[in-house]
């Protein structure tokens, strides 16, 4: 039976060619400089190894000239290397390419095709039938070539529907985005969008595991997409999956709510930053702001759980924004909000040039802010990111300690409260917070109809039987991990000190050197302190936090640092005197786009170490932003 969600033709994946002949053409051996550029690429997306053992290459030699060394990226990395398609996205013609920078997050294979490309055509013309042919771009042959191994979330079909925005908010982070981030999209029609969705749809397997490689642009409003509930429809026959939308709500009509409760599972993040109709207007340029406020409890009736998005801009004046998100979560507690999502506010130089409010100030304050709401309001409120809040209050990090419960779930049923501190979970003892979320998503997706829990509770133990099944709205089993319970953020992983303990023993380093970040820096070191790993003083490591010159203003997070931001640092380090380290390492969060260890701008992590001439392994760890 032919599948109807698939087009008559895949949609054609078009990347541009830009060779640059004149480089090769002032070299005095062209066709070196192309053995160059090639292995060099070629390195970017692989790794040598000799009996098993990764080997680091930096240079080549002909076989016609033994006694040459041609070196391999000479001085460091270009820092401009992943951004050499500038442009290449802007064509004046009918065809649309998509972007090999973009693509180098996901799939660099595509990004080193086009590269070997553009430096065969710097040195060769193309010919047919003795006529010189000019190239301009290539195209994906088979897409099932293309297929990788997927955990198959729905985003990845309807996601690229999300290029328009019909809002305008004072605090957008995509007017801050820097020209070199590899986040690019190319503008295109929604008769396009749909076909690249339609496409996708058609080798998206969840049986398998399989889906096209991603790409990542800038999530705008799905909603606001023409064809958005043809694909959504036709996307539910493939998969049972929740349809996770974020939204700014100004399209939640009546009819738009009903649609999407025909399509459940359908959980929502809306972006509702006010609930008064002035100050939401003011924030997001919203013309009708009634829509965004009255979907609440319209969502409520359909039975669509939702997560109230605020972002604490503090327009005015902080007292003002305050009061005003005192009011807001009132709002979306009184209509039954799953959570309350309160994303911290911060702005990259892009965004301004000067300082329009103090950062540790205004997120202090609306750190005491919600937790004041916290013991007032039933629905749980999460920060993000979680760990400025831990840093500010909790002496002892990583603590599995209960801050919210969703309303009407089994742990809330179960009889937990906020402030309870999980000893065990069905009879396994519980030593970490990444430890008790992790045993919960286990408990919650084992099919088991009950299980035993053990709190601490105001110094005494009480064990308490949460039943799975006893649940009601605004809960999902189909969205929710954790049974319900709320805890402050992932927090950190002892596993990763093992996992650095092997790093450093397959190094035999005796000075290590550890980048990491402001937030996460005090749990690392708390967990450091009392590791058994670590006791006899070896190695020596120290402990540094890059700046985020990249994106600069007040951003310090460091999920988004870039390959540079860490060359500086470790440059500085250096020359203020700090000991030339036997191994840097760095965790991989900056890194996890994707699997291919690109940052934002689409740089390799290998570049770090051409650029310092040091050796420098990742710490495999999750993202700490949640």
């Amino acid at each position: 039976m032919a599948d109807k969600s698939a087009p008559s033709e895949d949609h054609i994946f078009r990347y541009q060619l830009r060779p640059d002949r004149s480089r090769a053409a002032l070299h005095p051996d062209p066709a070196t400089v192309i053995i160059r550029a090639q292995l060099e690429n070629i390195l970017n997306v692989v790794v040598p190894i000799v009996g098993g053992q990764e080997q680091k290459v930096d240079g080549f030699r002909l076989l016609r000239d033994r006694g040459t060394t041609y070196e391999l990226f000479p001085g460091g990395a270009d820092p401009g290397q992943a951004s050499n398609t500038r442009g290449e996205d802007s064509h004046p013609g009918k065809r649309c390419f998509q972007s090999a920078r973009n693509a180098a997050l996901y799939e660099p294979r595509i990004e080193f095709i086009k590269a070997q490309l553009e430096s065969l055509l710097s040195v060769v013309d193309l010919e047919k039938n003795g006529k010189v042919v000019e190239v301009d771009g290539f195209r994906l042959k088979s897409l099932k070539d293309w297929l990788v191994p997927s955990a198959c979330d729905p985003i990845e079909v309807f996601g690229y529907a999300g290029t328009r925005c019909d809002a305008d908010c004072i605090f957008c982070y995509n007017r801050g985005n820097p020209p070199s981030l590899a986040l690019d999209v190319p503008m295109r029609s929604t008769t396009e969008e749909r076909e690249e969705m339609m496409t996708r749809l058609k080798y998206f397997s969840p049986r398998d595991g399989l889906s096209l490689f991603p790409s990542l642009g800038s999530t705008y409003e799905v909603l606001l997409h023409p064809g958005i509930t043809e694909v959504l429809r036709e996307l539910r026959q493939k998969t049972a999956a929740a349809f996770k939308i974020t939204t700014s709500g100004s399209l939640l009509t009546p009819e738009t709510i009903s649609r999407l409760a025909a399509l459940q599972p359908v959980y929502l993040y809306l972006s509702l930053n006010s609930a008064s109709p002035s100050r939401h207007q003011k924030l997001m340029k919203d013309r009708n702001p009634r829509v965004a406020i009255d979907a609440l409890p319209l969502l409520r009736e359909a039975g669509i759980p939702y997560a109230t998005v605020i972002v604490p801009w503090p327009v005015d004046s902080t007292a003002e924004m305050l009061e005003d998100l005192g009011s807001t979560v009132a709002y979306a507690d009184e209509h039954d909000s799953h959570l309350v999502q309160i994303d911290l506010p911060g702005y990259s130089k892009y965004f301004s040039t000067e300082k329009l409010f103090d950062l540790d100030e205004v997120w202090s304050a609306v750190v005491d802010k919600v937790r004041e709401l916290r013991e007032k309001i039933s629905t749980p409120i999460v920060i993000m990111p979680a760990t400025f809040e831990e840093n500010r209050y909790e002496g002892r990090k990583n603590r599995p300690r209960v801050i919210g419960l969703v309303k009407n779930s089994p742990g809330a049923r179960a009889g937990l409260r906020k402030g309870d501190e999980v000893l065990e979970v069905g009879g396994l003892i519980v030593s970490s917070r990444p430890q008790a979320r992790q045993l919960l998503a286990r408990l919650q997706g084992s099919g088991v109809e009950s299980a035993e829990l053990a709190v601490m509770r105001n110094g005494r133990r009480l064990d308490l039987t949460v039943r799975l099944n006893d649940f009601l709205y605004p809960y999902s089993e189909n969205t929710d991990q954790h049974l319900g319970i709320v805890m402050m953020g992932t927090g950190f992983r002892l596993s990763s000190l093992e996992k650095l303990r092997d790093i450093v023993a397959a190094h035999k380093a005796k000075r290590v050197l550890f980048l990491t970040s402001t937030l996460v820096k005090p749990s690392f070191e708390q967990a450091l302190a009392e590791s058994p790993l670590f006791t006899s003083g070896q190695p020596e490591m120290d402990i540094e936090i890059p700046r985020n010159n990249f994106f600069g203003g007040n951003v310090f997070m460091g999920d988004l640092l870039v390959v540079q931001d860490f060359i500086d640092c470790i440059k500085e380090y250096l020359e203020k005197g700090g000991k030339k380290p036997d191994l840097i390492v760095i965790p991989s969060s900056p890194f996890n786009l994707g699997a291919w260890r690109r940052d934002l701008t689409g740089r390799v992590y290998l570049d770090i170490e051409r650029q310092v001439g040091i050796p420098v392994e990742l710490l495999d760890c999750e993202t700490v932003y949640d």
